[in-house]
């Protein structure tokens, strides 16, 4: 029967339930207080346990269960044999089946019950969740295995999302699932639950709760979590979220981690779909739950636990007037006790040594900023082990030394034990003196007076090994001198080929041999690029050090930071290029009419689709930004993070920039030019004051930093392609591993190791050894774990704390490393989300964030100065901010914490200082725009 048929709307039950002439127990509707006596094995896990509760007089939302048995008469009204589909054990033959349920149709008399029931909710906006038969059990929840669909109104859509649950049954990764925890595929059923959806506005908030915190079983503590709008934004990871650590006996609050909320999940009627939404400023850093509030979700939780015996997992919704709702309950699962963290060191530990070892991770270099998965720091050690080696025989190093000791990892973060490395740069005559390249690695957390290398003060013992290293390091800069244009030359020239090559293949036609093979040659292009690329980020590392000294030696008092003013044309830079050139993109535009207005309407998330169907959209994809993406393409967030998409993967950054670029009207090649001039200006007074030489070499000391800064932008691009293809590589193993049921969804390749991905791709390991769940679940919650417990230090000496200090609000001004001179008082954006937040930044605003790397430069072409948590020198944030012409203040440690968006800030990025004056005490006052 099809959809539009007829229908036959007979009489109710006093319960709300159609009347039919068949057997008042078979039913294809029960309303929540009809079936609280039937079980899983009818209703489903999750329809079973939300008829309890509604039964024990909990706060859950009313609703439906539609029953195992009518999925088999679906199938059976279809002509579908569900057992010997999941009896065949082929992801094939599983696909199939749920493409026929999907397409099937509905007995007359089922659409009639089903739209008598729906009607009895009040024919409202529902959500349609799945309710398998060991669905939310004792042991297994089986969360995020099958679908649920939000807001769904009307009685095809209903039947349609019906159809869906039941097919998502034959999702390959739940099957696998039952399989792995020892459950028959024989007998396996859905059902369905329909339940009225609570209304969700900016202002009402969702989430989940924990009875036990599961990172902290141990302890008598609950964690209670929660975003603004629909809780799914915070399933899906999509919106920030708040975190609450409760107390067991009285609810006290233990701690709570805010976030800056700055975006909800809503129902959009105009779209008829789900989209995340901007909040206003004091909805963002409003704590989502009060001390009232929290508390009410925690004694739900506790109710919970308490009628159903165990510690339970709930989801949870308060709508706009502050009325709580149960969504779901089901046990928790996992409850094991994380082992404790393990020092940096890799290989054995030699206490002598360990106790004693400087560790940084500031300025190690941009793609290892930030925390990583544990997908990247397999990677990096990757890098460590059969890279980094080669690297050091590149920059003139004729001992290597053991690899084991070249770099650590601590809670996600990777890294320099600065140590070994300047132990290792002494064999060489700039880093006979290691004390410059200690303090260059060093922030506050440490004191290095008296600080002696355990390693040693001067690798090699005897004056004969002395003369041997310096010869071979000189013998290597010389060479380097002589061929570095002809190398960057090649190596730009590599990435673009590699670029076209990749672009042309199509991996999802390689076989598990063919695709192992390619990531092979991905790998051998990464080792070569890397080997290119370093000697370029040496030299300029070197040669900037050599300014700084010179400036501060000849113009003591007065030519602080001079090195970042003196005249030498880097506004070229590859990085500074990528702004220009999508400045340049927009304006390419102008040649397109029609396509201004069409992407201004157009969400950046569907632009791409959107052109791809417009006749101009067509061309200038094919011309401007195929070219844009062929230079730019392979830039993102953290390029060694393996598990975030490149601008080619997910433009959506690139066409919001767009959108801002057209909206703010200004023109990236002035804003570059009027800084040049500006700079020349300010920099001859001083520069008069040196004799001759003096100016005559500092000036040649410049442009020598100035064209190594070049070259190691322009090959840097070529060392991300590199990652980029290893990267395209992992995705579609991590699709072919989805379909086969070995993952649950693509988020879960943040959780495998870069070893095992090898082991498997050659054969050496199956998909069960290489990817088990609960390993991959074990990696997760420790991440989770060590994203609550806040950052561990930027240094330190020896051991890392216990525990991390957590985050810090100072109250006052703020101090940091100045590095890009002039003061500004404005306006501050707090920014922690670059991809969602980018649109709230307006023209002149002071950027606030963590860090920044090369994905953010299109950004400070608008922004009127910048304030990290993190950085130095020779930062990407102080880098681009110089050319830029806007002031920088980095390393502040506590700017995100201690500053909020419309917090007016006086930045001085000569002498490192941030004024705060809260927004509220200034509120009327207009940002002044510094260009």
């Amino acid at each position: 029967m099809k959809l539009d048929s007829p229908l036959d709307l007979s009489p109710r039950h006093g319960d709300g339930s159609p009347h039919t002439n068949r057997h008042p127990d078979k039913r294809w509707a029960w309303r929540f207080s009809a079936c609280h006596h039937l079980n899983a094995q009818r209703l489903g896990g999750k329809g079973a346990q939300l008829a309890r509760l509604h039964a024990l007089g909990l706060p859950v939302p009313d609703g439906l269960c539609i029953p195992i048995e009518a999925m088999d008469e679906y199938a059976q009204h279809n002509g579908l044999d569900l057992d010997r589909a999941l009896g065949s054990g082929d992801a094939a033959v599983w696909a199939e089946m749920a493409d026929k349920l999907r397409q099937g149709e509905f007995p007359s008399h089922a659409i009639s019950e089903l739209a008598l029931a729906y009607e009895g909710l009040g024919a409202g906006a529902v959500a349609v969740r799945s309710s398998a038969c060991d669905e939310d059990g004792h042991s297994l929840s089986f969360a995020g295995q099958h679908s649920s669909y939000l807001q769904v109104q009307g009685v095809p859509e209903l039947l349609q999302r019906l159809r869906c649950c039941w097919a998502s049954l034959f999702n390959a990764a739940a099957l696998s699932y039952r399989r792995q925890h020892a459950q028959a595929l024989a007998g396996a059923r859905m059902g369905v639950v329909i339940q009225r959806m609570v209304p969700a506005t900016a202002s009402s908030c969702a989430g989940v709760g924990f009875a036990r915190d599961p990172l902290a079983p141990e302890l008598q503590q609950m964690r209670i979590e929660a975003c603004r709008g629909l809780g799914e934004g915070l399933v899906s990871g999509r919106v920030p979220s708040d975190g609450y650590t409760l107390a067991l006996d009285d609810l006290r609050t233990l701690g709570e981690d805010l976030a800056h909320k700055h975006s909800a999940l809503l129902w959009s009627p105009e779209h008829a779909q789900l989209q995340v939404h901007s909040l206003p400023q004091d909805l963002a850093t409003a704590a989502a739950l009060d001390e009232p509030a929290r508390k009410e979700v925690g004694a739900l939780l506790l109710r919970c636990s308490r009628l159903l015996g165990q510690p339970q997992d709930i989801e949870w919704a308060r709508d706009e007037q502050g009325q709580l709702w149960l969504l779901q309950s089901r046990a928790i699962t996992t409850l094991q006790t994380l082992a404790p963290d393990e020092g940096p060191q890799q290989g054995p530990a030699d206490a002598a040594l360990t106790d004693n070892v400087l560790w940084s991770r500031m300025d190690i270099g941009e793609i290892f900023t930030g925390r990583m998965t544990p997908l990247g720091i397999s990677f990096a050690k990757h890098y460590q082990y059969q890279v980094h080696r080669a690297c050091g025989a590149g920059i003139g190093l004729l001992d290597l030394g053991d690899p084991d000791h070249y770099m650590g990892y601590y809670r996600g973060h990777v890294y320099l034990n600065v140590a070994y490395t300047a132990y290792l740069l002494s064999q060489t005559p700039p880093g006979m003196d290691q004390a410059p390249f200690l303090h260059r690695f060093s922030s506050e957390e440490v004191v290095l007076d008296g600080y002696r290398n355990p390693y040693g003060q001067r690798l090699g013992a005897s004056a004969w090994r002395r003369l041997q290293s310096t010869g071979y390091w000189l013998y290597k800069t010389a060479r380097e001198l002589l061929g570095a244009q002809r190398r960057a030359r090649r190596m730009v020239a590599s990435r673009h080929r590699e670029y076209a090559r990749a672009q042309q293949m199509d991996l999802s036609r390689l076989s598990r041999g063919e695709l192992n093979q390619e990531l092979q040659h991905a790998l051998a292009y990464f080792k070569s690029m890397h080997m290119g690329y370093l000697p370029f980020y040496i030299n300029a590392f070197t040669l900037y050090g050599a300014l700084e000294e010179m400036c501060t030696s000849w113009l003591p008092g007065r030519g602080l930071h001079l090195q970042n003013r003196l005249k030498g044309d880097m506004s070229n830079l590859r990085t500074v290029e990528s702004a220009r050139e999508l400045w340049q993109l927009t304006q390419a535009l102008q040649a397109y009419p029609e396509l201004p207005a069409l992407l201004d309407r157009t969400p950046a998330e569907l632009a791409l689709s959107i052109l791809a169907e417009h006749a101009q959209g067509q061309a200038f994809l094919r011309a401007e930004y195929a070219a844009f993406m062929r230079e730019n393409g392979v830039r993102g967030h953290e390029e060694m993070e393996l598990t975030h998409p490149r601008w080619v993967d997910d433009p959506s950054y690139v066409f919001q920039m767009i959108k801002i670029y057209m909206r703010q009207g200004f023109s990236v090649d002035e804003r570059l030019a009027n800084n040049d001039q500006h700079r020349s200006v300010d920099t001859e007074a001083l520069l008069a004051e040196l004799s001759p030489g003096r100016r005559w070499l500092l000036r040649r000391v410049s442009t020598l930093y100035c064209a190594c800064s070049r070259l190691r932008e322009e090959t840097r691009m070529s060392m991300i392609t590199s990652i980029w293809l290893v990267r395209r590589v992992l995705v579609e193993l991590c699709r072919r591993l989805l379909e086969q049921g070995q993952l649950r969804d693509m988020s879960d390749m943040a959780w495998m190791e870069f070893a095992d991905i090898q082991a498997y791709l050659e054969g050496r390991l199956s998909a069960e050894q290489a990817f088990p769940p609960a390993v991959l679940e074990a990696r997760r919650r420790r991440q989770q774990a060590w994203l609550r417990d806040g950052e561990p230090p930027l240094t330190f000496v020896g051991r890392p704390p216990a525990r991390p200090a957590t985050v810090a609000t100072v109250r006052g001004d703020l101090t940091g490393l100045g590095t890009s001179r002039g003061v500004l008082r404005a306006r501050a954006r707090v920014i922690l989300d670059l991809n969602r937040q980018a649109p709230e930044l307006q023209s002149g605003e002071v950027i606030v964030t963590h860090f920044t790397d090369a994905s953010w430069t299109p950004l400070f072409a608008l922004a009127g100065a910048v304030v990290t948590d993190v950085g130095s020198m020779l930062s990407h944030s102080s880098i681009v901010a110089r050319e830029f012409g806007i002031p920088s203040v980095v390393n502040t440690q506590f700017a995100t914490s201690s500053i909020r968006s419309g917090d007016w800030l006086t930045v001085d990025g000569e002498r490192g200082l941030v004024a705060i004056e809260r927004q509220h005490t200034l509120a009327e006052e207009t940002p002044p725009c510094p260009f």
